[in-house]
C-alpha cells in the first residue's frame, strides 16, 4: 500500500510541476537603433550594385603576343560557341574566355577547357 500511495504523490507532483512549467507566459520587447536599419538596407545595395557587375571568365593565356594569337586561334576553332578575346596589360598580352554570371557553370567550362588549356583558371571580373 505505501508502493501505491508513493507512487500516487510522485505522479501528482510531476503533473503539478508540468503543469506549472507549461503556464508561463512570455513576451520580448526589442528595442533597436533606427539606424541598423539603415545600415542594413545600404548593405543591402551596395551587394545588388556588385552583383550586378559582377561576373566569372576563363584566363587561358598570360604572356607574349604571338603565343596569344596562337592560344586565341585553337580556342576559337575548338571552342567556337564560348567568346574568346585578347586584352593587354603591360608588358602581357591575356586571353580571356566566356563571360558567365553563374560560378558553377563557369567551373563545368573550365573542366573542358582544361583539357586544351591545362594552365587555365577562373577568374572574377568586374565591369567597368
Amino acid at each position: 500500500m505505501k508502493k501505491v500511495a508513493c507512487k500516487s504523490l510522485y505522479l501528482l507532483f510531476f503533473l503539478v510541476i508540468g503543469f506549472l512549467s507549461h503556464a508561463q507566459k512570455g513576451e520580448i520587447n526589442i528595442k533597436q537603433d533606427p539606424k541598423i536599419d539603415s545600415l542594413l538596407n545600404k548593405k543591402i545595395e551596395l551587394d545588388r550594385e556588385r552583383y550586378s557587375k559582377e561576373y566569372y571568365t576563363l584566363q587561358l593565356y598570360y604572356g607574349n603576343l604571338d603565343q596569344a594569337n596562337e592560344i586565341l586561334k585553337i580556342s576559337k576553332e575548338k571552342f567556337p560557341n564560348i567568346s574568346a578575346e585578347l586584352s593587354f596589360e603591360t608588358p602581357n598580352y591575356k586571353i580571356h574566355a566566356g563571360r558567365f554570371k553563374d560560378k558553377i557553370k563557369g567551373l563545368k567550362t573550365l573542366d573542358t577547357l582544361k583539357r586544351t588549356f591545362p594552365a587555365a583558371f577562373l577568374l572574377v571580373k568586374r565591369m567597368p
